[in-house]
């Protein structure tokens, strides 16, 4: 029962987490240039009434006083074929105004109904709306995703892999100020910036300029595990919790007899790479913009440029939710994790 309620807790503030980021953002966009609460559709004449609210432009809005119709000062004979310019009569705060009928557009919706019913009401069926190429919201974001998550998430498992065996080596090496060295080399190397990375590993012929479309992936994990101190991050913090297990009784207990130390701490290392992993996840979906810039990789990252310079705010609604998405889910895992493997978080849970 205690274990349900924890991991209830975790759940809810999930999706709480999830919400109130995507209702942050959309108010931010709702008061911004490109809002998606400003009028851009034409109006339907076969469905509106006169009375109805129209608007003659995105920020100006009026009552629709009276149908289209032709201009009586137009010569041109209505016979079914000549085009005739029609104008509705619409009541702004400056007086009655005649616009021209395909000028006049439909009001914007409200924020509850474009964020509730428009967005997360499309989220559920699939269909948000189309992006600034035409192509459903969802599709497009789900595209990039497949670029963008292997991409993230195989520099993370490298990190750690990589890691792990600087670790071990540091450990074994029995030499302190050979240690020093190699640890201090490794540190100013992982704080060099990724778009440094980047353009060293292309100016210096390390990769083919362009770079080829299987190649690119790789070269984004290349650096992003590297760059941005992901790499000296993951090596100060393990070290750390390493020399602190060293220090164990059972860790002790299990050299004396002569059993594998690193089976015997892999376990209790379990936490701290789980807490590690979810806290750098959103460094490298913010990192992974550059990265992906640097190779032409048609991921997350090149679709969240092209939704902030065309803009769509939609769009960009959409992919900050996703990415949003993924660092919560994340972070819920690790939540989880610690609550099925350390009891004592179980029993803190019940008081």
């Amino acid at each position: 029962m205690k274990t349900a309620w924890l991991v209830g807790q975790k759940v809810g503030h999930f999706v709480a987490v999830l919400f109130l980021s995507s209702l942050v953002l959309a108010g931010l966009l709702w008061f911004s240039p490109g809002s998606p609460g400003k009028a851009r559709d034409p109006v339907d004449w076969d469905t509106i009434a006169i009375g109805a609210e129209v608007c003659t432009d995105p920020s100006t809005c009026g009552v629709l006083r009276a149908m289209p119709a032709k201009d009586p000062k137009d010569p041109t004979v209505d016979d079914g074929f000549a085009f005739i310019k029609k104008f509705a009569q619409v009541e702004l705060e400056s007086g009655t105004e005649a616009v021209e009928s395909g000028a006049v557009l439909a009001p914007g919706p409200g924020f509850a109904s474009w964020f509730l019913g428009g967005f997360w009401g499309g989220v559920l069926v699939w269909d948000v709306g189309p992006a600034f190429n035409g192509d459903p919201v969802l599709d497009v974001v789900l595209l990039g995703a497949k670029q963008t998550l292997p991409i993230v998430f195989g520099a993370l498992a490298v990190a750690v892999l990589v890691t792990l065996l600087l670790v071990s080596f540091l450990t074994w090496l029995p030499f302190p100020s050979m240690r020093g060295l190699l640890r201090t080399l490794l540190l100013i190397a992982s704080i060099s910036p990724v778009f440094v990375l980047g353009f060293l590993a292309t100016k210096a012929g390390v990769l083919p300029h362009p770079v080829h479309w299987w190649v690119a992936p790789l070269a984004c994990v290349g650096i992003l595990f590297v760059g941005d101190s992901s790499l000296g991050e993951f090596l100060l913090q393990l070290e750390n919790e390493f020399r602190q297990l060293r220090s164990r009784d059972y860790i002790h207990a299990a050299g004396l007899r002569g059993a594998s130390l690193f089976k015997h701490m892999l376990p209790g290392l379990l936490l701290p790479l789980s807490s590690m992993s979810a806290a750098k996840i959103a460094f490298l979906l913010g990192s992974v913009v550059i990265a992906e810039n640097i190779y032409a990789v048609q991921g997350l990252g090149t679709l969240s440029l092209k939704a902030a310079t065309k803009p769509d705010p939609l769009l960009l609604l959409t992919l900050t939710v996703f990415i949003t998405f993924v660092v919560a889910l994340v972070s819920l895992l690790r939540d989880l994790l610690e609550i099925f493997v350390d009891p004592r978080i179980r029993k803190a849970g019940g008081h």
